[in-house]
């Protein structure tokens, strides 16, 4: 859908320039390098001003990433920690985005309120510091204990060999991934159910758990940014992605707020202007 828009617009934006060659070529009396010259020169300042145009109408939202780490260790064999060892931070579940522009985003972690009673953290501790991103990506290693050990090396004792989780853009849509040394996983998962065997590893032990196609996020913010109307059918196009996404292991709440899966959940937060 999202490629299908640049698609259009790209079209929209030749066609222009063609009217423009023409226009200048046929009606003006320029020869026709005047009239292509003229063309591009039309062509780069209505893109400059449609690019200004769309960073003067940015709206900024909010998008919350909660990252279920009780499944997570479920799935790997893995017992959770009473607490965290001297010097160890544990991993956040929960990861906050604010896009203040396109390219841009202020980013902070925080834990669930469950997991900071447990680590009997204060209001002001269970969240990081705000940061820049001009990306949505993060990772950290996966708490817990190593319930199996292997031959070649008992990965209780050995803080290298546990796995991390990690969140970032894939070929076609923003993935989490599993990364463990490939060395050790190929006896360690031998303990596992036979959906994590089949897992496709790559040569650097990245393995995808989870999918969400890079359109859904526009598409769902442009429902909360522009009314509904003629030419922009929101109810079908909905559904359309519901069908996608259920196919890559989503789920939906009734208003659409929030989507979920095995071990993600992603919230849209809207960011309402002072009054």
């Amino acid at each position: 859908m999202r490629l299908a828009r640049q698609l259009l617009e790209a079209c929209a934006l030749a066609l222009t320039a063609g009217a423009v060659i023409v226009v200048f070529h046929y009606f003006g009396g320029f020869s026709f390098r005047a009239s292509l010259l003229l063309g591009v020169c039309f062509t780069i300042v209505a893109m400059w001003v449609y690019q200004t145009y769309k960073v003067a109408m940015f709206k900024p939202y909010g998008l919350q990433v909660f990252v279920n780490l009780e499944a997570l260790r479920e799935d790997l064999g893995m017992e959770k920690c009473i607490e965290p060892t001297d010097g160890e931070e544990p991993a956040h579940e929960l990861y906050n985005f604010t896009a203040i522009s396109a390219g841009l985003f202020v980013h902070y972690r925080e834990y669930v309120t469950r997991t900071a009673n447990e680590l009997k953290l204060t209001g002001r501790d269970t969240r990081t510091d705000d940061e820049y991103r001009s990306a949505i990506r993060f990772g950290d290693t996966i708490p817990g204990i190593l319930k199996f050990s292997t031959e070649s090396i008992n990965p209780k004792t050995t803080m290298f060999w546990m796995p991390r989780f990690i969140f970032l853009y894939g070929w076609t849509g923003f993935e989490l991934k599993l990364q463990v040394v490939p060395e050790w996983w190929s006896e360690y998962k031998k303990h596992l159910s036979s959906e994590m065997q089949h897992l496709h590893v790559d040569y650097d032990g990245l393995m995808v758990l989870a999918n969400l196609p890079y359109g859904y996020i526009p598409d769902h913010i442009r429902r909360w940014h522009e009314p509904t109307n003629l030419f922009y059918p929101f109810d079908r196009i909905h559904r359309q992605w519901k069908s996608k996404l259920a196919k890559h292991g989503w789920s939906f709440t009734d208003t659409g707020e929030e989507i979920s899966s095995r071990y993600l959940i992603v919230r849209y937060r809207p960011i309402w202007p002072a009054s």
